[in-house]
């Protein structure tokens, strides 16, 4: 005999549905990842664009080389930041969506680039700002050595240096939200398809 109890058996022994997906479904969600993905990186290059211009224009005007030097350095980190944005994580073409042999692993793959794209964002996202942004912050303190102000602008380079460490994990901390997120929609996938 049994220990559990009547409700307890009926729930554990219930015929279990199977889980699935339409094709309309996966159209659907891709469609909207395509929109998402289009957005986000509009978005990405209107800021870019704008960084490029004033950090470039910067490099001109600023006091220091090492400054100079920095905002050149940003500037360029941005253009890469850029560049590598198409080529990681552009939207999906109609013409790459015809070319799909199903919505499902045309949906999938999408995922998968995406997750990637976010899961690597140290590489490609945030590396390239790193040098310049150091060498901006360290103008300060280069700056001020020797005069009244080198406590001043020391300290203006550790919380700045500290500041941007902070905003880094943070970006880096929201794409691996992200990509947890789109490994879950992975995961829905394969299991609606029976992988």
């Amino acid at each position: 005999m049994s220990e559990r109890d009547p409700l307890q058996e009926l729930w554990v022994n219930q015929p279990s549905e199977r889980f699935t997906m339409s094709i309309d479904d996966i159209r659907t969600r891709a469609s909207k990842l395509r929109s998402i993905v289009r957005r986000r990186n509009f978005t990405e290059y209107a800021v870019g664009a704008v960084l490029i211009v004033v950090f470039g224009a910067v490099a001109f005007v600023a006091e220091t080389p090492l400054a100079k030097l920095g905002c050149a350095f940003i500037a360029i980190g941005v253009a890469v930041v850029m560049w590598q944005l198409h080529v990681r994580t552009h939207a999906a073409s109609d013409s790459d969506m015809s070319m799909a042999d199903g919505w499902a692993q045309f949906y999938r793959q999408e995922l998968v680039r995406q997750r990637d794209a976010l899961s690597g964002i140290w590489r490609w996202y945030l590396g390239p700002l790193i040098p310049g942004m150091t060498l901006y912050w360290l103008s300060s303190g280069v700056k001020s050595a020797g005069s009244d102000s080198f406590l001043w602008g020391w300290a203006t380079t550790v919380v700045g240096l500290a500041a941007t460490v902070v905003v880094f994990a943070m970006v880096a901390s929201a794409n691996k939200v992200a990509a947890k997120a789109l490994q879950a929609e992975i995961d829905e996938l394969d299991a609606a398809r029976g992988s």
